[in-house]
């Protein structure tokens, strides 16, 4: 919701394999930026946008490993090497709500402003992405309950409303970004600028063509 987190195409011809997030990589460093406020404060916007990527990075590491160093092609790498129990439960832990929770009420009790903003980054991350999955949906109350909720939509499987759903989230970080614009010093403003475009690229490369 790819794959390194920038570039990596949808895929909509079902059934496709699964995807990195509910939401894209940098959907959730934009949106969380504005939601956590990292945009009016310097020394959280760092781990806000760590804790944005950070659930998505084994998904990530995995794809990289397995298509560039042992050569498999995606269907392999989304059947056989993300279905092993090793990259599912690392992801599906990296996507646990009560983890990410518990994280966050430990660091605001020692006081630690920047470690409670990377797991509130990481809560948000793992919340928008809970109703966005089908068949690839994720354990999300790890180590607690191996319960998957599965939704009735997805945001890339275009059985399951996947193309409405990416244009709904596309439009979403376009208008986060436009409120971000003039709240971000420059260097964060090509920053949006360059998600902006990825976004409008992946969804035209992905339902459009």
């Amino acid at each position: 919701m790819i794959y390194p987190p920038v570039g990596w195409p949808f895929h909509r011809r079902a059934p496709g394999p699964p995807r990195l997030c509910g939401v894209q990589t940098p959907g959730h460093a934009v949106v969380n930026l504005a939601l956590l406020g990292g945009y009016a404060s310097p020394a959280l916007a760092v781990p806000i946008l760590v804790g944005a990527v950070l659930p998505d990075v084994p998904i990530a590491v995995l794809y990289l490993r397995e298509r560039y160093v042992r050569g498999l092609s995606d269907e392999r790498i989304w059947s056989e090497s993300y279905q092993r129990p090793f990259w599912l439960n690392l992801i599906h832990g990296a996507h646990s709500l009560p983890l990410s929770l518990l994280g966050g009420v430990v660091a605001l009790a020692l006081g630690v402003a920047p470690l409670a903003a990377f797991f509130a980054s990481v809560f948000l991350h793992a919340l928008a992405d809970f109703p966005l999955h089908v068949h690839d949906a994720h354990r999300h109350f790890l180590p607690f309950s191996h319960y998957r909720f599965i939704s009735p939509i997805s945001y890339w499987d275009v059985r399951y409303h996947g193309r409405a759903v990416a244009l709904g989230e596309a439009l979403l970080v376009l208008g986060v970004s436009a409120w971000l614009w003039p709240r971000v010093p420059g260097a964060a403003r090509a920053g949006l600028a360059a998600v902006t475009v990825w976004y409008a690229l992946n969804y035209w490369k992905s339902f459009l063509r």
